[in-house]
């Protein structure tokens, strides 16, 4: 009995061994039948195969031989989908895809009167600042830049690459900017920081690095230091001097992580520019505290304006920053000023003062 056990078991074994390897052998062989076609016909020259990205939008360039290419059709692992018609002498498009976070990949097929010529597929990974499930980048993905000398020798015929800002002084038209048409997609959320607006790229992405991206050194002209706390205190220098002033600092101010919150160019949340709204955006750290129920039924039990509490909770306008300052602060546990402890934060809510 107990040998047709162990029979049986190296069956099953053997079994999942062969299933595994023919699914591992088709996919390479659909990962060659998407890159393997006439490579001087199509390219996909922007995004990277492999690449991490951070923003929403990804601009697609896609390069052709125009004399073998009258049709380009576009496809997103976002369901997304677009059809160009090639142009006499222009031998590079773009288009841009909108990406949520964690893994895809983007689909370019070429055809000539209506035959497919050669198709092309990248990878990418849109990474995430907060969420525990996209912060980490997969085995195989890694950062890579765009704005070097050799890329921008591809561009460079049709595009001028060169910087033409003037060091703090804004644009009349921003169409003007040379950063602009690449870039513009920036600006599609609903608040926008003033130097995106303005298109003043140059004091954040000076090419400089920081202790957290020192590997990166010279792999691009637009590079910004990481972290990058102190470039934005060259601007927001009253904020610096009020939250180091504190005895308490919250560890995202102290180690200059601004941009965990914030989002430096635009955002849909609000005028402050903040990844998530306040309480999924605190809760992506601090998870233990995640449930709002959980502290709506302290405030019930407790306090006797505890119903008034409730509803403000439900209502969205009692949140972590109601009580809590997020950046610093002199009492425990990051108190707001106006507060020597939990019961004036209950009062003040109760009344309204929240």
């Amino acid at each position: 009995m107990q040998k047709k056990i162990i029979a049986e078991l190296l069956l099953i074994i053997l079994l999942f061994a062969s299933y595994s390897t023919a699914i591992y052998a088709s996919e390479v062989v659909k990962e060659q039948s998407d890159t393997a076609v006439s490579p001087d016909i199509l390219s996909i020259i922007q995004p990277f195969d492999k690449g991490v990205y951070e923003e929403e939008y990804i601009d697609v360039s896609i390069g052709i031989d125009l004399d073998r290419v009258d049709t380009i059709k576009l496809y997103s692992s976002e369901n997304e989908r677009a059809v160009i018609r090639t142009e006499e002498d222009r031998d590079v498009y773009h288009y841009l895809f909108r990406f949520s976070f964690g893994e895809h990949s983007i689909r370019a097929e070429a055809f000539k009167d209506g035959k497919l010529v050669a198709k092309r597929k990248v990878k990418i990974f849109r990474r995430a600042f907060l969420s525990k499930y996209y912060r980490v980048v997969p085995p195989g993905f890694e950062k890579k830049f765009f704005h070097n000398e050799k890329n921008e020798k591809r561009c460079d015929l049709c595009h001028d690459m060169s910087v033409n800002e003037e060091p703090g002084v804004a644009f009349y038209d921003i169409s003007e900017s040379n950063c602009f048409e690449c870039h513009q997609s920036l600006l599609y959320k609903k608040y926008a920081h003033a130097p995106t607006v303005n298109f003043i790229c140059l004091p954040c992405h000076n090419g400089k690095t920081g202790v957290k991206n020192r590997k990166y050194s010279g792999r691009s002209k637009f590079l910004y230091p990481d972290p990058i706390g102190d470039t934005c205190f060259k601007c927001h220098k009253k904020n610096n001097k009020k939250w180091n002033s504190k005895r308490y600092i919250h560890d995202p101010v102290g180690a200059g992580k601004c941009n965990l919150c914030h989002n430096p160019h635009s955002s849909d949340v609000n005028k402050n520019f903040l990844r998530e709204k306040v309480w999924a955006l605190c809760t992506s750290c601090h998870a233990d505290k995640s449930s709002k129920r959980k502290y709506i039924e302290i405030f019930k039990k407790k306090y006797l304006q505890g119903e008034k509490i409730d509803r403000k909770f439900a209502e969205g306008s009692f949140v972590c920053i109601t009580c809590h300052d997020p950046h610093s602060s002199d009492r425990p546990y990051l108190l707001r000023e106006k507060y020597r402890g939990i019961e004036n934060v209950c009062i003040t809510l109760s009344e309204g003062g929240g």
